[in-house]
């Protein structure tokens, strides 16, 4: 793409290749752009029909007084957020020190969190000792 941005590129790469070779790449080069030009035309035309269909369909629901919310659909633009608790979880090493981590019931908890439950078989809800 860098050497066909340029005339004078471009002349150094065809500058060994024959006069005849060189019109059939121009042509195959006009072939494609014909097609890309139909193709760009066909999607424009697609997306021109959309929007007429979606235009149409608004002008009904302002008609009859009905919004995306009846449908029970949340408006668009409005993202629903996640809620995901939080706990601050507590536990004793073998020696008796004792160890806390907030955090949730899901995602990765600290190496000695993760290597303290699979020795003692235990969940982390196990260790819950506050929900903030």
């Amino acid at each position: 793409m860098h050497r066909l941005s340029s005339k004078t590129r471009m002349r150094g790469l065809f500058k060994d290749v024959h006069i005849e070779d060189l019109e059939r790449i121009v042509s195959r080069l006009t072939d494609v752009l014909t097609e890309k030009k139909e193709s760009v035309a066909e999607e424009k035309e697609k997306l021109k029909a959309k929007q007429s269909s979606i235009d149409a369909i608004r002008r009904m629901m302002d008609e009859k007084g009905i919004s995306i919310e009846d449908f029970g659909q949340p408006a668009t633009g409005e993202k629903k957020k996640r809620n995901i608790k939080r706990f601050l979880f507590e536990f004793r090493d073998k020696d008796g020190s004792s160890h806390q981590w907030e955090g949730s019931l899901t995602g990765r908890a600290p190496k000695i969190f993760q290597e303290y439950l699979q020795r003692m078989g235990k969940e982390r809800s196990d260790c819950i000792i506050e929900e903030r």
